[in-house]
């Protein structure tokens, strides 16, 4: 009797895939973190909903603040921060099962003596994770199926940047806690770094508020800093390529750590090349960032007859900021104006002169304190003022140029009245039960 065949590779991917995902819906960290995730989104998409409806009653008295209700900033965004706290806190819980228990309960030996490589199980193993990120977004898909069934408006470009941002932000944990869970005998121990990866990220990016230097620029580029640039609708290729760097770091690092076998100075010196490559990745894309704004108020950029003149600039404009750093007019300034500036030019230095202070309520020692100096080609200006309408006319005047403003239409925003008390049922009873029996089925052995 002949003996049947062995599987091939691809049928062994496709074993070890089917029992990668069986292993995560059996788990009940996976049905806790959706539970939770539920209950999270429900309640920030029903206070959200019920703020927003709030100011559209008074945007629709006074038409004038209407253009200030846009439903990514009001409802959306509040909602997915549910999902921020999830991937943070608790998503690395459930991915740090992927590598964990195989080595604790020595799956993991058996698996490197089949014939795939450490590189096509991580792949799996990460494939599987990425099929439990889509299940948790039942609860978002929920959030933005009901807002359009009460007839609010809903821009497509925005939501599908918002969910990018979200989906690299936890690609980057999923890839952290595989790697904690390679290099660690434990599963507690991979927890504590694992969080103490994302939650110092955030503690980063709250120290960096309102600062300079070195910090500002380790805020900016933080897990925390990054995501926020998608939240607000903004697309840059150098933070899409930090994000995908950063996971490909640590996923390439776990398929380097993963076999047991393999000597140490071998798996150190193969980290540091990988180190090297990625670093140099990021810092490439950073000398030549592209910018796509996807908002429907367009805040990220400048108008259309604004940018043709500021591509006209081709020598270096040198601003000089005289204020301090948590200084509100430099801070407005930063977000309206020299954040516009950087991604319209090319050739553009801000110099920031702090002032010393006697005390915290005193006056400033220096006299030019509150000047915002501009040099371009040999020629020099100065204002008070951090207004768009003065600092603008002020870098034309300078580099001689004649700007005739297009005729747009004004963006009348999109405030709307809803009442979402009744959704309750589905975010609190529903979908928790629905959760809550599927994983009990899993116990069971239906998966």
């Amino acid at each position: 009797m002949p003996l049947p065949e062995p599987p091939s590779r691809y049928q062994l991917a496709v074993l070890i895939l089917f029992q990668e995902i069986r292993s995560l819906l059996v788990a009940p960290a996976l049905w806790v973190m959706l539970i939770i995730v539920s209950l999270l989104v429900g309640y920030s998409f029903i206070q959200a909903v019920d703020l927003f409806s709030q100011a559209s009653r008074t945007a629709l008295s006074f038409p004038d603040m209407a253009s200030g209700m846009s439903p990514l900033e009001g409802i959306f965004v509040p909602t997915f921060g549910a999902y921020y706290l999830t991937q943070t806190l608790l998503m690395p819980f459930v991915a740090i099962r992927l590598i964990g228990l195989d080595k604790q309960n020595g799956t993991l030996k058996l698996l490197l003596q089949l014939p795939l490589s450490p590189l096509t199980l991580c792949g799996l193993k990460i494939t599987a994770m990425g099929l439990v990120w889509l299940t948790s977004l039942i609860p978002a898909f929920s959030t933005i199926l009901l807002w359009q069934y009460w007839g609010g408006h809903l821009s497509a470009p925005e939501i599908t940047t918002l969910l990018a941002g979200h989906g690299l932000y936890s690609l980057t944990v999923i890839s952290i806690a595989m790697f904690a869970a390679t290099i660690s005998d434990s599963l507690p121990t991979a927890a504590m770094f694992c969080l103490a990866v994302t939650l110092g990220s955030w503690v980063i990016d709250f120290a960096a508020s309102g600062q300079s230097g070195i910090l500002k620029v380790l805020g900016s580029v933080s897990l925390t800093g990054m995501l926020r640039q998608f939240e607000n609708g903004l697309l840059a290729t150098n933070y899409i390529i930090s994000f995908l760097s950063l996971a490909s770091l640590f996923f390439l690092l776990t398929v380097i750590w993963l076999h047991p076998g393999y000597q140490l100075f071998s798996k150190m010196g193969k980290s540091f090349i990988t180190i090297l490559l990625l670093g140099f990745v990021v810092s490439s894309a950073s000398f030549t960032p592209r910018y796509l704004d996807v908002t429907e108020n367009r805040r990220h950029s400048f108008s259309p007859a604004e940018t043709r003149a500021l591509k006209k600039v081709q020598k270096q404009l040198t601003i000089t900021i005289h204020l301090d750093p948590q200084d509100s007019r430099l801070l407005d300034m930063e977000n309206n104006i020299l954040a516009k500036l950087r991604r319209s030019l090319p050739q553009l230095r801000i110099e920031y002169k702090q002032s010393r202070q006697k005390g915290l309520f005193s006056a400033s020692e220096d006299d030019n304190y509150g000047i915002m100096e501009y040099e371009y080609d040999g020629q020099h200006e100065q204002s008070y003022s951090n207004s768009k309408n003065e600092i603008l006319p002020i870098i034309y005047k300078l580099a001689g140029l004649q700007v005739v403003s297009d005729s747009l239409p004004t963006y009348q925003g999109h405030p709307h009245i809803v009442n979402a008390t009744g959704s309750r049922w589905w975010f609190y009873i529903f979908l928790p039960l629905l959760f809550l029996c599927a994983g009990i089925y899993g116990r069971k052995g239906i998966w």
